[in-house]
């Protein structure tokens, strides 16, 4: 709250659901939804190309244009001249940007500041082994968007790792705050399901997410086919992304691969509560909020070792090397096929590390500690009018 008694105001640029199906934007529909229950009045932005499936209060929601090209969101003209005006009529103390929003985040950051109004930034970009030609690209691409970055007050790192490339990129290692990704641990427990009777399985294996290169949902499907189950062992693929046709033509003919395109929220905790292993053999994360979702319905997982998904997993799940994948994925998963007891007994352990560590709610808190911190930078910052209407 400020000090006159009203909300603290926050413009939140972020990812709309929709035609996503992908952590940005389960961050930005959980965090927005989670600093509304602490009071914040947050003025939701995304592109109308993600979707029209905005945070709870649809009023309070601005859908821009856009084109995505891939990884790419390009502003159609006159976009960053909209959000100027939005910016002006809604005077926000934060800004924060699900960072990139678009190739204009460097511009909505400047707003902000002809505003007075501080300006967040929650890094997203992933990060994968050293010494790989992955990490060698995602490390051009940190430095790069450590230049668009100039005007951002506090950057928000996932894990560790990032905040360290980030800083090794040239940002001010003193802005950075590392807030790991956090999950409604209220609405996403374990609990019954009809998920396995719906689709015929004895015992279901799950992977939700993008179908994009990175998370080798390909060598998943055929580290599946490997292990030569019966048909009552099902292994299911929630999501939509370049490697769909791919994943088509692998699962043709084959009764227990069923790919299911994107799912909805509703539909996606049916299916964790109902599965008995989940797998993410992604090559490059941050931290994984799908990884998160899992432990916090009670899954028994295995990951890899990529980001900080190891961290978050270890003694609850089965971590296995990002390379090389196999056989790796092939032992983890044939062995919680055979092991119920050891299925149900990381589950349990996934459940509590999420409610201790993960929880939304003390993610929200800790963003709105960083509002704080961010508010009192920018009022010191010369030139800041001493008549701003901040806390």
């Amino acid at each position: 709250m400020t000090p006159d008694g009203t909300p603290l105001r926050v413009a939140f640029f972020g990812h709309a659901q929709g035609r996503r199906g992908d952590g940005l934007s389960t961050y930005s529909s959980e965090l927005v939804r989670a600093l509304r229950a602490e009071g914040v009045h947050v003025r939701f932005f995304a592109h109308r190309a993600d979707g029209d499936v905005v945070p709870v209060d649809r009023h309070d929601a601005r859908l821009m244009d856009a084109w995505h090209f891939k990884t790419m969101t390009i502003p159609h003209p006159g976009a960053t001249r909209a959000i100027r005006e939005e910016l002006r009529r809604f005077r926000p103390h934060v800004v924060h940007i699900s960072w990139s929003f678009s190739l204009r985040d460097g511009a909505i950051a400047r707003a902000a500041h002809d505003l007075s109004a501080a300006c967040v930034a929650t890094f997203h970009l992933p990060h994968g082994p050293e010494g790989t030609a992955r990490a060698a690209v995602l490390q051009g691409l940190y430095r790069y968007h450590r230049l668009q970055m100039r005007h951002v007050d506090r950057c928000i790192t996932l894990s560790p790792g990032q905040r360290d490339l980030l800083a090794r990129a040239g940002y001010p290692a003193e802005k950075i705050v590392v807030i790991a990704n956090g999950v409604d641990t209220d609405a996403i427990t374990p609990g019954p399901s009809g998920a396995r009777g719906e689709l015929g399985a004895r015992l279901l294996v799950l992977y939700i997410g993008r179908l994009d290169p990175e998370k080798r949902v390909p060598a998943l499907v055929e580290s599946f086919i490997s292990l030569n189950l019966p048909d009552d062992h099902v292994l299911c693929i929630a999501g939509d992304g370049v490697q769909r046709d791919r994943l088509r033509r692998l699962a043709e003919g084959r009764s227990n691969v069923r790919l299911l395109g994107l799912v909805s929220s509703t539909r996606a905790l049916e299916l964790l509560r109902g599965c008995d292993v989940f797998v993410l053999p992604s090559t490059a994360e941050g931290l994984a909020l799908s990884l998160l979702e899992a432990m916090a319905a009670g899954c028994a997982i295995v990951a890899t070792d990529a980001g900080d998904d190891a961290r978050a997993l270890e003694g609850a799940g089965i971590v296995i090397p990002t390379h090389p994948l196999r056989p790796a994925l092939d032992d983890a998963m044939r062995r919680l096929v055979r092991e119920p007891v050891l299925r149900a007994s990381l589950g349990e352990a996934a459940r509590k590390r999420a409610v201790n560590e993960f929880a939304m709610t003390d993610t929200a808190r800790r963003v709105m500690a960083v509002y704080t911190r961010a508010i009192r930078t920018r009022r010191a910052a010369p030139g800041t009018p001493a008549a701003a209407a901040l806390p």
